[in-house]
């Protein structure tokens, strides 16, 4: 397969996602629909392969747009990323699917090939691994002056430590003194959110094909005051769902004296479950 004059010169081929054919209808129909790309210019396409049951869900872009200045501009980036999702979510309605980063790309529709061919038996398995499924995210916050209180009153550690203080400190003492207590009260706190999160962890993983540990983001990613100490996805079967949702909830119920809130959202794609692949080139 030789590349066309405009991939070659100008544009790139723009990937979505890795899907089967059952997404070809959709596509192929998305001139009705309100199905658009990226670069609304240009339409939603594919490059099927039906004989190996592999479909790229693709687009055209001018590389030149996807700059390191308008990738960090979130005027620029915003609309578009969010375009980029509504196709693979709109894929994912009727087929599995291998969704891929924001702004991967490759040069042509024949440097495409070379790669699904180098990677076909990964896709095909993968494909077959998240057929009817999706991922879900569990994100964990946390008052900590609500958790550090019920420590101060409950844990030993900090009861042994507060039981030795000074009766009648001289001012000086009584400060490093305390200092020392905050101290114990913080260890007993990040030992507490260990095992509480791991604790997590091991009850909703039991309800779910795949878990992946994902990033505790600061206040200011996350818009909430209080600390986000658990964060991670898990990749369910519909089937599955009531039951965990099910963990959740006693999860949430056991732990909201603690000042623990417990957020489900979903259905993603499943990003944190693809194998790692070689991306296209911009």
């Amino acid at each position: 397969m030789t590349d066309s004059p405009a991939e070659a010169a100008e544009l790139g081929i723009y990937l979505y996602c890795l899907a089967r054919p059952e997404c070809l209808a959709l596509v192929q129909g998305s001139a009705e629909s309100d199905l658009y790309g990226v670069d609304e210019r240009y339409p939603v396409t594919t490059l099927a392969q039906p004989e190996d049951g592999v479909v790229a869900v693709i687009g055209q872009v001018d590389p030149a747009e996807f700059s390191e200045q308008n990738l960090q501009t979130l005027d620029w980036l915003g609309p578009r990323a969010q375009r980029h999702e509504a196709v693979v979510e709109r894929i994912m309605d009727v087929s599995p699917v291998l969704p891929v980063k924001f702004g991967t790309m490759f040069r042509s529709r024949a440097s495409l090939k070379e790669f699904l061919d180098r990677h076909h038996k990964d896709i095909e398995q993968a494909l077959d691994k998240l057929r009817d499924k999706a991922e879900w995210s569990v994100k964990g916050y946390l008052v900590e002056e609500d958790a550090r209180t019920i420590i101060a009153a409950e844990d030993t550690g900090v009861q042994s430590r507060r039981a030795a203080l000074s009766p009648s400190p001289s001012p000086g003492l009584r400060y490093l003194q305390q200092k020392q207590l905050d101290a114990v009260i913080e260890a007993a706190l990040r030992a507490w959110v260990a095992r509480v999160t791991h604790d997590l962890h091991d009850v909703l993983v039991h309800h779910a094909d795949a878990s992946a540990a994902l990033r505790c983001h600061a206040s200011a990613v996350t818009g909430r005051t209080e600390r986000m100490v658990f964060n991670g996805g898990f990749l369910l079967a519909p089937a599955a769902l009531a039951d965990f949702r099910a963990a959740l909830s006693g999860l949430q119920q056991a732990h909201q004296r603690t000042g623990l809130t417990l957020e489900l959202r979903g259905p993603w794609p499943p990003y944190n479950f693809c194998p790692t692949l070689s991306e296209g080139k911009p």
